[in-house]
């Protein structure tokens, strides 16, 4: 679990205690054993803390859900509502970032980037190695 949102600091200086974890699996997980104190679970959609019916029935302080990203597939939205849980998620907070990485892999294939590195890295950089299946955008 890498940077915790940045939000430690800030929430223990509020008398509030913050738990991060990678153990979300299984009935002994430290998400299960903190689950039930729980006010606000933050998940990320990569590897998210699923939030099924059974676990909400255990979460009688949860007030809210939040996805560190967008999607919320990982959470039972009607046990949700059937709990007065509040599901938010951040819409559109990589749109641009997405289709910047689609360029990105769009141009490191056309332009054969990852074999001509290889080729630089094992010492040789014959331009006609590295350009023989590299194309031009137009």
């Amino acid at each position: 679990v890498s940077g915790a949102l940045g939000l430690t600091t800030f929430l223990a200086a509020a008398g509030h205690e913050f738990v991060v974890t990678s153990s979300k699996d299984g009935p002994d997980s430290v998400f299960e054993r903190e689950l039930p104190d729980a006010d606000v679970v933050i998940s990320q959609p990569f590897w998210p803390a699923y939030m099924s019916a059974e676990r909400f029935e255990k979460a009688k302080k949860l007030k809210l859900c939040i996805t560190a990203g967008i999607g919320s597939d990982h959470v039972d939205l009607q046990a949700a509502c059937n709990h007065g849980v509040t599901v938010a998620e951040v819409t559109f907070c990589n749109s641009i970032s997405v289709a910047e990485h689609v360029v990105m892999l769009i141009l490191n294939l056309v332009r054969n980037f990852v074999p001509s590195h290889d080729i630089a890295e094992a010492g040789g950089w014959h331009i006609a190695d590295c350009v023989a299946k590299a194309y031009d955008v137009e």
